[in-house]
């Protein structure tokens, strides 16, 4: 079984909104109080937690309120200083100082800084830094298998920050969200900012409308402004059993005037870039010409990016998108010991079945040469060790 965390963000997402939700689905609000305390800035802010209606919502709303005389700012610098000082989990300060670096790089690049010179103005913000940081410590309580996102909506009109009044969506906010499915326009104010962009975009592993599993668990984070729709975030905890099943894209084009080494070329660069599968066939053309249909399956968020490499490294000037639905069984890895050396064992599971086994065949290949033996001994003794651990268990 696999546990999912799912965001829809039709309504857009803010850091305050994040930890109302992650409060709402499941994280006891004390668990997080206490787990903020490790940062050793408890004598910045207070942290407080309600239940109000949004639009007939009942919604969790956190807030964090600043202290009196304390920084309004700070680099990037200071706050891995921070980070690295603290007395969080490991898994907390990387992710953390993961999505301070999405958001100190598109500030980077907006104004035309070095990332280390960045200043934090709103982001680095006390309240920003705990929207962050408590983001990491509910999902890593969550212990949640996967994270998976709806097309996010980035809401319209105008905002005021330290730059003055700048247009919705924020120059920051699109840098952070390239490549990912958005919407703009449900509202007249900012749905998403840079916090809440780069929280799901360092997190979440896919952006997609459709998507199957079963709900446990619904939490609600109330937002801070009043709209004719439910201004929420909403999570759901989530679970998958067996097969998975998730929607993807296969792009198509035919190509009949390009050689063999440079098309397998254009192969290696599209599964380097994120690619999930590229395969050809042969087909017949026009005028009975013979050619190769290549097909890259890949991710909805990567589509774009994929074709701009097709188009780039290959002789096509078109191609076709087709929406494909893949059930995949639900797979594990295990290091099996044998005299062989240590190999890596693919498990494909279905319930509580293990339908399929396959050593990993790089580690069989390397264990064949060193061992001066063939494949099919290698594979052989893997499987029979893993069965005698497994029985031995029973």
């Amino acid at each position: 079984m696999s546990k999912i965390l799912y965001y829809d963000t039709s309504c857009g997402i803010s850091g305050d909104m994040n930890l109302g939700a992650l409060v709402d689905v499941g994280v006891e609000f004390l668990f997080l109080k206490s787990e903020l305390d490790k940062l050793g800035l408890n004598n910045e802010f207070t942290l407080t937690c309600k239940q109000i209606l949004k639009q007939g919502i009942k919604s969790t709303k956190i807030d964090v309120l600043p202290n009196a005389n304390i920084l309004s700012y700070r680099n990037f610098t200071d706050i891995k200083k921070i980070l690295n000082e603290s007395k969080l989990s490991e898994f907390c300060k990387q992710k953390a100082k993961n999505i301070f670096e999405k958001i100190a790089a598109a500030e980077a690049k907006i104004h035309g800084k070095n990332v280390e010179d960045v200043h934090f103005h709103e982001v680095g913000a006390i309240d920003s830094i705990v929207d962050i940081v408590g983001a990491c410590i509910c999902i890593e309580h969550l212990k949640v298998d996967e994270i998976i996102s709806s097309k996010v909506e980035l809401g319209g009109g105008n905002v005021e920050c330290e730059h003055g009044i700048l247009s919705v969506p924020t120059p920051a906010v699109c840098e952070i969200l390239k490549s990912v499915p958005v919407s703009i326009g449900k509202a007249d104010f900012e749905l998403t900012t840079p916090t809440g962009a780069a929280i799901l975009k360092e997190f979440a592993s896919k952006f997609c409308d459709k998507a199957y599993f079963c709900i446990e668990k619904i939490g609600y984070g109330a937002g801070s402004k009043e709209a004719e729709f439910p201004n929420v975030l909403r999570v759901m905890l989530c679970n998958n059993d067996n097969a998975c099943q998730n929607y993807q894209k296969l792009i198509q084009t035919n190509i009949d005037d390009m050689d063999a080494e440079g098309l397998a070329f254009a192969c290696e660069l599209l599964l380097e870039n994120g690619a999930l599968d590229v395969f050809s066939r042969s087909v017949f053309m026009k005028k009975g010409r013979i050619g190769l249909e290549l097909n890259v399956l890949c991710k909805i968020q990567d589509c774009n990016k994929l074709k701009e490499l097709i188009f780039k490294h290959t002789s096509s000037i078109g191609v076709r998108e087709i929406d494909v639905l893949k059930t995949e069984l639900r797979r594990e890895f295990v290091t099996v010991r044998s005299k062989f050396g240590e190999i890596k064992l693919k498990i494909s599971n279905f319930g509580n079945q293990n339908l399929k086994l396959k050593p990993e065949f790089d580690d069989c290949k390397l264990a064949a040469k060193k061992y001066d033996t063939t494949l099919n001994i290698v594979k052989k003794e893997i499987l029979k060790q893993y069965d005698e651990v497994r029985n031995s268990k029973k």
